[in-house]
């Protein structure tokens, strides 16, 4: 099987990222318990927007200051909320060594000062041919049309797409509207499971 294009996530895949760290500093700074303050970061009725593009982010800081009375100006709002992302490294050596035959496009749930942040900070990432990111297409993750927009952003049709991704669910949303889909758990596994379908890396 020909496969044309390789849908990547990033978080967990080729960034890894301590998602809690802003958790624990807001947490600390405010003298508040940990489960108190992740309620209020990860809360759906103001990230779901946010990763949807709905709200800027500085609506979203301003919703979480009210809701944790954060002392914080908007400037070390960002700074915290951006600085939990490293490259990984492994990972990002086998997508330079596909990109040679392969269209390798981001598929992300994310939000804006995330994907600006992540494109501005990890050149090593310049193998994407594309960015799909939830915040500029209104689409998440598992929601099916976000994998036929990729597909029509690509010009490939199901059975010639390989998604890759670390959670089960979505996983298993990619897989149900065709793509060949690939858990990701580590980069000597996923290298494994690429040449197991037959690309070349």
């Amino acid at each position: 099987m020909h496969y044309s294009v390789i849908f990547c996530d990033l978080g967990g895949v080729v960034v890894e990222f301590d998602a809690d760290r802003l958790v624990h500093q807001v947490a600390t700074l405010l003298g508040r318990p940990f489960d108190e303050v992740q309620k209020a970061v990860y809360d759906q009725e103001l990230l779901l927007p946010f990763e949807l593009g709905r709200i800027r982010p500085q609506a979203y800081y301003e919703g979480l200051k009210r809701k944790l009375q954060l002392s914080w100006t908007y400037e070390q709002f960002v700074r915290s909320w951006n600085d939990i992302f490293t490259e990984n490294r492994d990972v990002t050596q086998i997508m330079h060594r596909l990109r040679k035959r392969h269209q390798i496009m981001a598929l992300s749930n994310t939000n804006e000062l995330h994907i600006q942040h992540i494109k501005t900070t990890i050149p090593n990432l310049s193998f994407f041919n594309d960015w799909i990111a939830s915040c500029d297409v209104g689409l998440r993750k598992p929601d099916p049309q976000i994998y036929f927009l990729a597909l029509e952003r690509a010009k490939a049709k199901a059975g010639e797409a390989v998604y890759i991704d670390d959670r089960p669910e979505l996983v298993d949303a990619g897989r149900s509207v065709g793509l060949k889909a690939i858990r990701f758990e580590n980069s000597q596994q996923l290298e494994q499971d690429l040449q197991s379908i037959g690309l070349n890396l």
